[in-house]
């Protein structure tokens, strides 16, 4: 398969996985979903595969949660994943240039997504709207999606064809304090997000269950597997008192009724 070719499947591969956007969700732009197709294009899907688990373990919390903005795991998935496969390093080695690559792509769609939707799609969607145009607000909608996707995939296409070695002297050259800059962003803003939605979401009555799964997590070392199984045992056995506790309650007005 020629290398232009194999750029244009990436490129194809690259439009699946934006395509969550507008999917709801689907998780369309997990690692361990984009790995496998990069590996089957590049003709090594088992490597595909651990690549995608390793890079799922790096982003595995990466969900767009409040203020926090998770990096731009298509892009970093796809060099990644071909950059193993290509030099036939081990699956680790797809971290060292899939995060400040996903990085880098995720600076690209914040300025998409900041300084030409809302300036053009918007204000043509809020023109269109006075006017009473709803064809004219579907077609901006339409626009705003492909004005997102058609230029970060074709990003993630000549990425590749150009080669990883390019794009890593790219990132390279980078100053470093733009990229010490970034690296404190994504350590605050997550958490920033996370915040917000607890402060959401906090109540008298979840609090409890909050502060147990901090302190075994902080303390305790317990993993997240372990405290999500945790959990999940904890829910269990309220849900089966809770029912117990109104069976009771109801065979008691039943007596009650039959006394009276």
């Amino acid at each position: 398969m020629s290398l232009l070719l194999q750029s244009m499947l990436i490129t194809l591969i690259a439009i699946f996985g934006y395509s969550n956007v507008v999917m709801g969700s689907s998780m369309l732009d997990r690692p361990i979903v984009i790995s496998p197709l990069v590996g089957l294009v590049l003709g090594d899907f088992t490597t595909g595969v651990m690549v995608g688990a390793t890079l799922e373990l790096v982003w595995l919390g990466a969900f767009p949660v409040g203020a926090s903005n998770p990096p731009d795991m298509v892009s970093g998935t796809i060099i990644g994943a071909s950059f193993v496969i290509s030099s036939g390093s081990e699956p680790g080695t797809a971290v060292a240039l899939a995060v400040p690559v996903a990085t880098l792509v995720a600076m690209v769609s914040n300025l998409i997504m900041m300084l030409v939707i809302p300036q053009i799609n918007c204000r043509r969607a809020d023109i269109s709207a006075d006017q009473g145009n709803v064809k004219g607000v579907e077609r901006m909608h339409i626009a705003a999606f492909l004005e997102f996707l058609i230029p970060l995939s074709f990003i993630v296409g000549i990425s590749y064809y150009l080669g990883s070695p390019f794009i890593a002297d790219i990132v390279a050259a980078i100053p470093a304090f733009i990229t010490h800059g970034l690296e404190v962003a994504t350590g605050i803003i997550p958490a920033i997000g996370f915040a917000m939605l607890a402060r959401m979401i906090m109540t008298k009555d979840v609090a409890a269950f909050f502060f147990g799964g901090f302190l075994l997590s902080a303390y305790l070392n317990v993993p997240v597997l372990g405290v999500a199984l945790m959990a999940c045992v904890i829910v269990a056995v309220i849900m089966t008192l809770n029912k117990n506790n109104s069976g009771n309650a109801q065979m008691e007005v039943i007596e009650d009724e039959n006394e009276f």
